[in-house]
């Protein structure tokens, strides 16, 4: 009896290492499915990630209005206009009401500069004045220029834009046979700022922007500015500090956008205002004989400033010909090597400008 239960006691030992193998089995199966799964998940949100990444590009591209509505990417006079453009325009429907003097009910309301279908037919009809009195003017050519514009466009236009655009309810003051009042300044200053907020918000969608820090150049006074094709790092461009143009880094000898862990991404609106604040670009100092001078108060001898553009650095001294002009300065104060470098003590804009003004009696130096 006590035999059998012995066999029985080892048997059901046997059993339980048996099942403890299988569970230390089973768990490490479970683990390894589950690091599996868990690689799998990453792989699997990094390209749906991607994905989505894509599709907001795609849609960002196909959501701007109006630039291909356009035809093919083309903008309208009213976008592609300078405030020269408007400011001619408007003196020019001004002398056609005066010198044409229409019937009232052909008159051409001051408030045109809001009604964006009647700006762009003036537009064409200045265009088309402007061909055919150049023509007229020219002895070689003259002919009957003046008159087909007056039969096709200048009448055919004026009627067109009373009968088929909002416009006609736009007169307060009636009055027979008067000329035309001068355009409302107002409404052409809105529409003009409209239409420069319009050129922008294209312009921007097509980019994205970036500025490079590196030591002494954080994000917030960064060395320089770039941007690309939205959505696609390609096509780099970069902001030069000389000239203030942008430029294809492809075509110049900078030839490659900062790493990437250099450069970090803005808004468009940032962007804009790094374009606009130029002195933000520039760093100045004030220049001495040598340090024994600035202690004991002594005036700096000049002003010299530096600009870190993408194509080269741009050192500058202010010279006594009272003109800005090429100096070593700044590169030996910064440089180990030269036994006595220059004593330079950094200073802002403001600064700059005062210690000029004071030195040279120059008033707006700094300009840039």
């Amino acid at each position: 009896m006590e035999e059998q239960l012995r066999e029985e006691l080892k048997s059901l030992r046997e059993e339980l290492e048996a099942l403890r193998e299988w569970r230390t089995q089973f768990e490490a199966a479970v683990k390894n499915f589950a690091s599996g799964t868990k690689a799998n998940q990453a792989e699997v949100t990094e390209v749906v990630a991607e994905v989505i990444d894509r599709l907001h590009a795609v849609e960002a591209a196909t959501a701007a209005p109006s630039a291909s509505a356009a035809g093919d990417g083309h903008q309208p006079w009213s976008l592609r206009a300078t405030e020269e453009d408007w400011r001619r325009l408007s003196a020019w429907v001004d002398w056609l009401g005066k010198h044409y003097a229409p019937q009232l009910h052909l008159r051409i309301w001051p408030c045109w500069p809001l009604h964006g279908g009647v700006t762009e037919e003036l537009a064409a009809l200045y265009a088309a004045w402007r061909a055919a009195t150049e023509a007229d003017a020219d002895p070689a050519r003259e002919g009957s220029d003046l008159a087909y514009w007056h039969q096709m466009w200048l009448w055919p236009t004026i009627e067109r834009i009373r009968q088929h655009y909002m416009f006609s309810e736009c007169e307060d003051d009636h009055s027979h046979d008067r000329p035309g009042r001068p355009t409302d300044t107002t409404a052409l200053e809105k529409r003009m700022a409209e239409a420069e907020a319009e050129r922008r918000r294209l312009e921007h969608a097509k980019y994205d922007y970036f500025v490079k820090t590196s030591p002494g150049y954080p994000a917030e006074r960064p060395s320089s500015l770039w941007r690309c094709t939205a959505g696609r790092d390609e096509d780099w461009e970069y902001l030069s500090l000389l000239d203030w143009q942008w430029h294809r880094a492809a075509d110049t000898n900078v030839k490659l956008p900062p790493a990437e862990a250099a450069r970090h991404p803005v808004t468009a609106d940032r962007a804009e205002e790094l374009q606009a604040d130029r002195q933000g670009w520039v760093r100045y100092w004030a220049r001495y004989v040598d340090e024994e001078d600035r202690r004991a108060g002594e005036q700096p001898v000049s002003v010299v400033r530096r600009r870190r553009s993408p194509e080269r650095i741009y050192d500058e001294a202010f010279k006594a010909t009272d003109e800005w002009g090429p100096t070593q300065a700044v590169f030996d104060f910064f440089d180990a090597r030269p036994s006595n470098p220059p004593y330079l003590v950094e200073i802002d804009a403001t600064e700059a400008e005062r210690l000029l003004t004071e030195l040279h009696g120059a008033k707006g130096a700094t300009a840039l």
